[in-house]
């Protein structure tokens, strides 16, 4: 595996969005609404068009180095970097006439090119496919580690036993006791005016005399 990288020439702005396209690539542009999009895509965009000159057998184009590169007005150069197999490199090889008519046969039934198919059966010869698959598990547990330290975190942040909740169960204790404190006052506040009244009137209102 190695790094390489192309440089990318960006336009645009955060109102409409941005583009952007390689300078020795230029059948090759992205978009983004912001330029952390515009990076991801520019990245992806660069693997798919560098495993298709791979899978065609085609050489990869020399990569201009960014301070050769001669400003354009409008668009700024950014450098765009991805880890890749190691670049390709023509070999010649003989082969029966038959093995090759074979071999072109299983290519095509794979929609892919002579030299795509003999690169992908000299990696399954080599043990890159279970290298692979190896990186995949890696990838997926390191995934899952990463999602259960996210949950706990968000578990002690606003969890059952976290300060969070505390405070916020405190806080409903106090606004119901601040409720139950006010109705008790209400309550009080009412009597007291029925007892003024009470007393305003003499007190009892007298029964009505017999006929």
């Amino acid at each position: 595996m190695s790094t390489v990288i192309y440089v990318a020439l960006v336009s645009g702005g955060q109102a409409d969005g941005y583009k952007a396209h390689f300078h020795d690539l230029p059948d090759c542009a992205v978009s983004g609404g912001g330029l952390a999009e515009l990076l991801i895509n520019a990245r992806q965009a660069l693997i798919e068009r560098l495993e298709a000159f791979e899978t065609d057998g085609d050489a990869w184009p020399s990569a201009t180095p960014i301070e050769q590169i001669t400003p354009q007005v409008g668009a700024m150069p950014i450098p765009v970097d991805v880890t890749v197999d190691d670049p390709p490199i023509r070999v010649n090889i003989s082969l029966g006439e038959r093995l090759v008519q074979r071999l072109d046969a299983a290519a095509s039934a794979g929609g892919m090119t002579r030299s795509g198919y003999i690169a992908k059966a000299v990696r399954v010869s080599l043990g890159e496919g279970s290298q692979a698959q190896g990186d995949f598990d890696a990838v997926s547990r390191r995934l899952q580690d990463e999602l259960s330290v996210l949950g706990r975190r968000i578990n002690d942040s606003i969890g059952p036993d976290s300060a969070f909740t505390r405070r916020m169960n405190e806080l409903d204790e106090r606004l119901y006791e601040g409720v139950r404190k006010a109705a008790d006052n209400v309550s009080a506040a009412m009597a007291r005016k029925l007892d003024d009244a009470k007393a305003a009137g003499g007190g009892e209102t007298p029964a009505p005399a017999a006929s």
